[in-house]
């Protein structure tokens, strides 16, 4: 014989009409108990002692209860799985040989709950809590549909409190009374108890969403986003129930992200502005930037000086919104960072195609032409379709391990850049992943162009999953592909080669990659021309000389300009270093000590050459620490700093 034992006061016959059974007489108690216990058993033999009910079954025997213990884990796993319908059907023999097992028949309620079936969970929890009025899961369900379903917030809330009362530092029930706090607009209350529930168990999913959430709605949106990290940098549940949320998290990480750009552009894009005008010093040459919306078919493009035979780098960008355009244009310069650093070295090869490889390219299409011949294309159309693919994939084999270099670059060097990066690479993954969902760019593909593509995107996703470290999945979404096992081994390629990266190594990259998709033979490497590397030498020659810090008016300088700059607006020091860039295009000479320059800014003064890269030098420590002017003027900075503040003080 099985009993049940439950005190008078805490059984729960019907919670919308709470009857105090220990005030009316003990046989119509009994009566009302046999009456609601009824799904027990056709039979059930109920007695009370000293304000205690006991509820009597019949016990089955020792091999029926083994069976319905191994049914119990067959539920629980199919339920972890997405089977419900499996899962129903196990708990369901569970309770028919043991009706008094709680957690069966609360595991086949939400079971049906998961079905969408709310009656018959709610039915199911009502029977949990009337064999065990202490089983906080029951509440904490019932709370949960009387708030998601039923839209009844006190009731929801009675059943939260009530939960509480049982076991105050359950963190399901913390964090779900947080959510329904914060939907009452309870923000304080709310907080609390979703912190309460971090600290109780830090690795429950829902509690950083409903945390994120909440710091969104209270206009945090940078605590926000930090919580989300947290959440990402947590071992990811193995609940497939637990799917919905990491989804979640991920799309108000892009939202929150996307939002902030497109507020931060303006500041990001003047951030740009003095990186660009560094980067002119550094490589000698101006750079324009310009917006060019006749770009079709990629967001953003650079041309290098060097390469074109021009006296400027130019970068061209699509406006595509303004989160996203701060990222596009920081990309191309920073490919002309990429670059310049290979030509340094004498590592810089350039790309090109050829009549030669581009005819080798058709030709390793041959079959899929004539295919589109057949089935009725116009020859014109062909033709078109087959160059922009054939050009389209040399410029994907080109740029792919080089893109992941600069995004590293970016998120590593550019932090104010962060969000800015990850809307934009949200959008081109999504792209690129046309390619491989759209069921009419693959009819069109030739088979090897489409596997190539596929493979080379995929290995970017599996690039932006590195980078992010679970904040995104992209890869995920390639899985199903013939193509995922190889693109997992092109980033893997890239991965190992960034351990002992030397700038220009991206070139033998490319070459490896190729080698792996047998398309070596689209393209061919041009070396950069000695003479104009010697001629952009000569340019820069008044550069060439080490600007060390043992120059004692070095420490002099910079201490100046700490003096100059102090009070000063970030406009106004931004004018004079803009102003000292743009003589450095022609170069300014450091070494000659009585060489005169002046400033617009200062225009009753001269200055020597180390005087005003001095001035830049500090003017960018102030404007933005994160630029790197590619002088090395620290330790006299870091002196005169020291000297700044005690005269300050």
């Amino acid at each position: 014989m099985f009993i049940i034992t439950i005190p008078l006061k805490h059984i729960i016959l019907d919670p919308a009409k709470p009857v105090d059974l220990s005030a009316i007489s003990e046989q119509d108690a009994i009566e009302l108990i046999k009456k609601s216990y009824g799904f027990l058993s056709s039979s059930v033999d109920v007695s009370i002692q000293n304000g205690i009910a006991f509820i009597n079954l019949q016990e089955q025997r020792a091999d029926k209860i083994s069976e319905a213990l191994k049914f119990f884990q067959k539920g629980v796993r199919d339920a972890q799985q997405g089977s419900y319908d499996k899962a129903i059907k196990n708990f369901e023999k569970v309770i028919a040989i043991i009706p008094q097992h709680i957690d069966a028949r609360r595991n086949l309620a939400m079971a049906h709950l998961e079905e969408g079936n709310i009656p018959k969970a709610k039915e199911l929890l009502y029977e949990c809590i009337k064999i065990d009025p202490t089983n906080v899961w029951s509440f904490v369900l019932l709370g949960n549909i009387a708030t998601k379903h039923d839209r009844a917030f006190e009731v929801a809330a009675f059943y939260y409190e009530k939960g509480l009362t049982i076991n105050p530092d359950d963190n399901l029930l913390l964090n779900n009374f947080a959510a329904l706090r914060m939907e009452m607009g309870n923000i304080d209350q709310a907080r609390e108890l979703f912190e309460k529930a971090l600290k109780i168990d830090p690795s429950y999913p829902n509690t950083y969403y409903g945390l994120a959430l909440l710091h969104r709605v209270t206009n945090s949106p940078e605590k926000a986003l930090k919580i989300l990290d947290q959440l990402f940098m947590q071992p990811s549940s193995t609940d497939i129930r637990s799917t919905p949320v990491y989804k979640n998290a991920r799309d108000l990480y892009l939202e929150i992200c996307t939002e902030l750009a497109r507020k931060e552009s303006g500041e990001l894009m003047n951030g740009i502005m003095a990186r660009k005008m560094v980067l002119e010093v550094t490589t000698g040459c101006p750079i324009s930037i310009k917006e060019d919306n006749s770009l079709e078919y990629i967001s953003a493009v650079s041309q290098m000086a060097w390469k074109h035979n021009r006296d400027e780098h130019r970068i061209r960008y699509r406006m595509r919104s303004e989160a996203m355009t701060p990222h596009l244009v920081a990309h191309e310069l920073e490919h002309i960072v990429l670059e310049h650093e290979a030509r340094q070295l004498s590592r810089n090869r350039f790309f090109t195609t050829t009549a030669k490889t581009r005819e080798y390219a058709i030709q390793s299409v041959a079959d899929h032409i004539a295919k589109l011949q057949r089935q009725g294309y116009a020859e014109e159309s062909i033709t078109n379709t087959i160059l922009k693919l054939t050009s389209g994939l040399s410029n994907q084999i080109f740029n792919c391990p080089l893109d992941m270099v600069v995004e590293k670059n970016i998120y590593n060097k550019y932090p104010d850049l962060r969000h800015s990066q990850f809307a934009s690479l949200r959008q081109m993954n999504l792209e690129a992943l046309q390619t491989f969902t759209n069921q009419e760019i693959k009819k069109l593909t030739p088979p090897s162009i489409f596997r190539a593509s596929v493979t080379l995107n995929c290995a970017y996703a599996f690039f932006i999953d590195h980078l992010y470290q679970g904040l995104t999945d992209y890869a995920a979404a390639y899985r199903t592909s013939d193509n995922f096992s190889h693109g997992k081994n092109l980033f893997d390629i890239w991965k190992k080669r960034m351990e002992n990266f030397t700038p220009g190594d991206e070139y033998e990259m490319v070459d490896e990659y190729a080698n792996i998709l047998k398309l070596r033979p689209w393209y061919d490497w041009q070396t950069d021309p000695a003479h104009l590397k010697r001629e952009m030498d000569t340019n820069k020659s008044a550069l060439s000389a080490p600007l060390t810090t043992d120059k004692p008016e070095a420490y002099t300088f910079c201490l100046d300009a700490l003096r100059r700059f102090e009070g000063k607006s970030h406009d106004e020091i931004f004018n004079v270093i803009t102003e000292i860039s743009i003589l450095g295009m022609n170069g300014i000479d450091h070494t000659t000590a009585g060489k005169p320059y002046t400033l617009k800014a200062y225009p009753n003064e001269t200055f020597s050459g180390i005087h005003l890269l001095c001035l830049m030098y500090v003017g960018f420590k102030i404007y933005d620490p994160s630029v790197n002017c590619g002088l090395d003027f620290s330790e006299a900075y870091e002196m005169a700093l020291a000297a700044h503040k005690e005269v300050l003080h």
